[in-house]
Parts: structure tokens; C-alpha cells; sequence
């Protein structure tokens, strides 16, 4: 990792206007790491100018598919070839565990990238006809314009992968805004760009407070489109602020994703499952298991198991290869994350598990949390009802069929979702009952490239991954041929 970075526009590897600089410091042990430019908004306009040009003169969208999918495999093969270093800076900026970052988020992101390098070549449509006897009709797909990507701290450069290559890999050009506590992967995924041959202008990457750059490229009227992955409360604001230009926004936003383990599911598999559900990127992931609904007969069962595994979670340094769950993200959201514990006990809740700050020797100013369990009944609770972000569960009772369908669709939120049950019919019936986009049986968190990641409700709008994902940043366009000569 540099000492300091550059921010990349137009081609070109350049300073803040200001010559100002942000610390990026590392969750497990609070030290800085590296420092990045904190842009200004010349330095946003910049960005959009070049992304502007590049679009508007047709130096990538008019490329053929071909020539912009082997770009983007060229770059796959160089992530490839330095995924250890790739894992590595993912880790120490995020404080996922090294575990996570090189046998999944990497590796998966190779694989994303090429498989929207080669889906991006062929849309599907209706075929030339005449409906009208005058003339034939047909559908193209044209690419939006610029797009301004917003990518969240919690999977730095998986979600840089999910909309920006996503969008110029269908021909649009892109201003990046990474989260300003983890731009560091972002930067060097521009740099293997670079050398994979991509053209000036088509990815732009500015580094800076999302307060002041992401609102500015929201309300820009040179920008198209907004792409952004974070908090629904944000995701509000920037469709509050395209509005004025009436722009296209593709959001995903929060998530409050429900477990429901029916009373002839296989408990030890669903306990293995809660842990990883919940626990992924030390439980700071949109669609982590986050509400445990347990039938009565299998309550005492799951909850003892669960708790008998949650003993076993190595928590410590993210960078060992043994390390189950690493730190949160700062200071400041541990201690967002503690209030929720405090109010869900004040609202009724029992405390089953956790809830302190282990002391990890060598890490003892890291941002750790021990994953806490609470039992509750009050389905009005805060950590029920809200985003919590962190490795927060609640376990709650149930009886009935209608009666866990109801509560697990009483959220505001509507990402992902998991049943566990060896009941074929009732599995398919609770697909069709659960307003998520995403429902899982018998698992939880998987999700191939070539599927779709979608959102209901205030989860957001929109797709990313497979086809679905690659149509989002392209308009339809109907194009109609006279034929009758008159």
C-alpha cells in the first residue's frame, strides 16, 4: 500500500485542487494507514467534464462489445494474478477478515467481472416486426450517459464492480465516489484499468466526503444517472436531489433480513447457517441474517445451538488466516451499533450472548464487538425494526405459519430473506409470501453473477449482477421502419 495516493480523471493520476489530504486508517488497530486527495468541487467537475467528453464523443459507447469485454477480462486477469495483494488492502481498509477477502470477495469479483464482460456483448428483445402494417418495429438498448457511482465502506471493491463496471461495460462512462473510509482498492482497481487499455475519461475515481461530493454529483446536471449502495436514509436524499434533473437513480439501500427455521428443519444446519449469515463481513452486510423467527417446538434447541457455535468464533486480527470476525468500521459506528444493544434491552429484550468489547492483544484500539444475541417479544423494538449494521441478532418465537410471515414482512425493508424447512410445498408457498427479492432455502448469502441482486421496498430499486444488472444503466429505445414506401 502507497503512503499517499493520487485521484484518477481523465487519464491522468492527479492531486486535490487543494492539496488537501484524507487520513485512511485502519479499523483493527485505529493507526493510519495511507492518506488519499480530498477533493474539491473543481476536481468533481473535472471528472464529470472527462466522463462527459468521453461519452459524448463516442469513445466508448460506440466501441463494439468486444473490444470494451476484453478490456474488462484483461483487467479480471490482473486482479487475478495479484488477488493476495488485492485481499490484503480490501482487509486492512475494511477490517473484514483476510478469510473472507481471498477466498470470496475477490475471487467472486474476478468472476463478476467476467461474466458481464461477456453477457454485455448480446442484449435480447423483441425480434423486427410489423406491428402496424405500414412499418417494421424493433428494440435497441442504448447506454445511459455518465454515471455516478457511490460505492459503501462495508465491500469497498465489490460494489465498484457491481455498478461501475457494471455500467461501462454496456458503453457508459463513470465518475467513482468511494466511501471515504475505504478508497484505497478502488484506486488500484483504476490503476489495472489503466493498464488494461481503457480509455481516458471512461473512469473517473474522485476521493472526498460524500456530504459534499456524492450531493453534488446527485444534483449535477451533466451526470445521468446515480448508481449508489449505503444507508436508505442517504439513498432519499440522492433521489431528492436528481430529482431536479430528473435523473435515473438505481439504489440499494438497507436491509433487515429475516430467518425463519420451521419446526422440521435441520437445527444443526441452520445454526451453521445463522453464524455465517450473521457474521459475514463481521455482520456489517445488508443481507446478514439479522432476525432469528424459530418455531416453539425447535426454540430451545436453536438458541442453545447457537449460542454453543458463537463460543467457538475466533475473534482478532482480520489479517490471521484463523480469525473468524475482525473489528467494525470506526469508533463511531461501534458505538452506534452499542445503542442499539442498550435500547433493545431497554424495550423489553433479554441479553442472551455478548454485547462487550473483547480485548485483542496487539489490536487493543481496534473497533471490535462481540456478537450479541438478544431474545425479545416486542416486534415494535428498535432492533427489530431498524438497520442495526453490526452483529446484532434477535430471536423471536413463533407458532404459525401466517403469524411469521406477517411479522418477517413487517419491515420497512425488503433485500434478502432465508427458510429453513424440509417441506418442499411450504418452502415454495413462503418464496411467494416474503416480500424480498432475494429468498434463500435452507442457506443464506449466496449469490451467483448470473442472478440477479435486487431490492423491494425501501431496500431500494433496481438490480445488480446477471442481465437484469447490465440493463439497468441502458434505455430502451423503439426504433420504427417505414416499409410501405408512401
Amino acid at each position: 500500500m502507497q503512503e499517499k495516493y493520487k485521484m484518477y480523471i481523465n487519464g491522468n493520476w492527479v492531486e486535490s485542487s487543494s492539496n488537501e489530504y484524507m487520513d485512511v486508517i485502519d479499523p483493527s488497530t485505529s493507526n493510519k494507514i495511507s492518506s488519499v486527495p480530498k477533493a474539491t468541487i473543481e476536481d468533481v467537475d473535472y471528472a464529470i467534464d472527462s466522463a462527459r467528453e468521453a461519452f459524448d464523443k463516442g469513445i466508448w459507447p460506440n466501441l463494439p462489445p468486444s473490444e470494451r469485454s476484453k478490456i474488462l477480462l484483461k483487467v479480471a486477469d490482473l486482479i487475478e494474478t495479484k488477488l493476495k495483494e488485492y485481499a490484503i488492502n480490501e482487509t486492512l481498509i475494511s477490517g473484514k477478515t483476510i478469510k473472507q477477502s481471498s477466498n470470496y470477495d475477490i475471487p467472486y469479483i474476478v468472476d463478476n467481472i467476467r461474466y458481464m464482460a461477456g453477457a454485455a456483448r448480446i442484449f435480447e428483445g423483441l425480434a423486427l416486426k410489423e406491428y402496424v402494417p405500414e412499418g417494421s418495429s424493433t428494440i435497441r438498448r442504448d447506454p445511459i450517459g455518465v454515471v455516478a457511482v457511490i460505492t459503501p465502506w462495508n465491500y469497498p471493491l465489490m460494489e465498484v464492480v457491481w455498478r461501475a463496471v457494471a455500467a461501462i461495460a454496456v458503453g457508459n462512462t463513470v465518475v467513482v465516489k468511494p466511501a471515504s473510509l475505504t478508497p484505497i482498492t478502488t484506486l488500484m482497481f483504476a490503476e489495472d484499468l489503466e493498464k488494461a487499455g481503457l480509455p481516458k475519461g471512461v473512469f473517473n475515481v474522485v476521493t472526498g466526503p460524500g456530504s459534499t461530493i456524492g450531493e453534488y454529483l446527485a444534483k449535477h446536471n451533466k451526470v445521468d444517472m446515480i448508481a449508489f449502495t449505503g444507508s436508505t436514509e442517504v439513498g432519499r436524499r440522492l433521489m431528492e436531489l436528481g430529482s431536479s434533473t430528473v435523473k435515473k437513480v438505481s439504489l440499494e439501500l438497507g436491509g433487515k433480513a429475516p430467518f425463519i427455521v420451521f419446526d422440521d428443519a435441520d437445527i444443526e444446519a441452520a445454526v451453521q447457517g445463522a453464524v455465517v449469515g450473521g457474521l459475514v463481513n463481521n455482520g456489517q452486510d445488508c443481507a446478514n441474517s439479522t432476525r432469528y423467527y424459530i418455531h416453539e417446538k425447535v426454540y430451545e434447541k436453536f438458541v442453545n445451538g447457537l449460542i454453543d457455535e458463537l463460543k467457538k468464533v475466533k475473534i482478532g486480527d482480520p489479517l490471521n488466516a484463523e480469525t473468524d470476525m475482525g473489528p467494525l468500521i470506526s469508533a463511531s459506528h461501534r458505538e452506534r451499533v452499542e445503542g442499539y444493544i442498550k435500547k433493545g434491552i431497554e424495550e423489553g429484550g433479554k441479553l442472551l450472548y455478548g454485547g462487550k468489547r473483547p480485548v485483542i492483544e496487539g489490536h487493543e484500539r481496534g473497533f471490535y464487538l462481540q456478537p450479541t444475541v438478544i431474545e425479545t417479544e416486542n416486534h415494535k423494538s428498535a432492533i427489530v425494526q431498524e438497520e442495526i449494521f453490526g452483529p446484532v441478532w434477535t430471536i423471536l418465537k413463533f407458532s404459525e405459519y401466517q403469524e411469521v410471515i406477517e411479522k418477517a414482512n413487517d419491515v420497512i425493508y425488503g433485500l434478502g430473506a432465508s427458510i429453513w424447512t424440509k417441506d418442499v410445498a411450504r418452502a415454495m408457498k413462503a418464496t411467494r409470501d416474503l416480500r424480498f427479492a432475494t429468498v434463500w432455502i435452507n442457506e443464506h448469502v449466496p449469490v451467483p453473477s448470473e442472478m440477479p441482486w435486487p431490492s423491494y421496498k425501501q431496500s431500494g430499486s433496481g438490480a445488480s449482477l446477471s442481465t437484469y444488472g447490465l440493463e439497468e444503466y441502458t434505455y430502451i429505445k423503439h426504433v420504427y421502419i417505414d416499409i410501405s414506401g408512401s
